[in-house]
């Protein structure tokens, strides 16, 4: 993807190599020196090309945007949003940059002014699906549900193959209590997951963690081992498998999943869940003869 960014300037550069000032011809120069040092992954003198790009021409926005790019890859998020609102200024037309403004803004979790960014994106280009994607997890963070179930419905309408818009629109329904509508997205998701890869995995395990908010144990069990099925050591899933275990009454089988979740659970586990298992363990085998 970085590399399709990069090369989408290249070619603007082919095209704009016409009559141009000098301060333009030596900006140029330094932006295709800062992309070709950016594409050998020397993302450090590839900032330093592309901020005397900038410097020479600032009305060069291209070289701005790729600032940006390269700034987040050095995880230097702040330097990445002054990179775009120059680029922003320079050319304020073009929808992609501040789509890319906003994903930079939800690094920095400034939530307001990433919604900001998007909404200014989608009014320039109503397509972007993404950005009603990313705007519905600002209005999560915002604590906004209801705007975020509209954006990530616009997001599936705009994009039908993007599945994180199908995975977010079913858990937010099943956290709201709402598991009919969140069963019915998650179902269509499946339509669009590869077969056999993580992503149907994925669905599995959502669509399993609804059956469980109603007390469809067997349902829920059904899903769970289906994730495991495409991925056999997919912790979410052992974790929750094991939990629907013990809720059914099922100790055994409980003790058995919880244990596999805890000795897989590594650094990225989260801390709640792991304990959880843990303490859950622990009474299980109190409770037993």
């Amino acid at each position: 993807m970085r590399a399709q960014m990069f090369g989408v300037v290249l070619v603007g550069l082919v095209l704009m190599g016409g009559n141009c000032s000098r301060a333009r011809v030596e900006s140029m120069n330094e932006m295709n020196a800062g992309v070709e040092l950016a594409q050998m992954k020397r993302f450090h003198e590839a900032a330093e090309s592309l901020q005397k790009a900038g410097a020479l021409d600032p009305t060069n926005h291209q070289a701005y945007f790729n600032l940006a790019i390269v700034q987040v890859e050095l995880r230097s998020f702040s330097a990445a949003r002054e990179a775009l609102e120059r680029a922003i200024v320079a050319s304020p037309d073009m929808a992609g940059y501040h789509e890319k403004l906003g994903t930079v803004l939800i690094e920095l979790e400034d939530w307001k002014g990433a919604q900001t960014a998007f909404a200014k994106a989608l009014e320039i280009d109503p397509s972007l699906f993404k950005a009603h994607f990313k705007l519905g997890r600002c209005s999560e963070e915002l604590e906004d549900p209801q705007n975020a179930l509209y954006h990530y419905t616009e997001a599936i309408k705009t994009g039908p193959r993007f599945l994180p818009s199908y995975s977010a629109l079913g858990r937010l329904y099943a956290d709201l209590r709402y598991p009919e509508q969140a069963a019915q997205v998650l179902k269509e998701a499946f339509v669009v997951a590869m077969p056999g890869t993580e992503e149907e995995a994925n669905i599995h395990h959502l669509v399993g963690t609804v059956y469980q908010q109603q007390r469809k144990f067997d349902e829920a069990i059904a899903e769970f081992q289906a994730a495991l099925g495409i991925v056999p050591g997919m912790s979410d899933a052992l974790f929750s498998l094991g939990w629907t275990y013990a809720l059914q009454g099922n100790d055994e089988e409980a003790k058995r999943y919880l244990d596999k979740y805890v000795m897989m659970a590594g650094t990225d586990a989260p801390e709640h869940y792991v304990k959880a298992a843990r303490d859950r363990l622990a009474d299980l085998r109190t409770e037993s003869p």
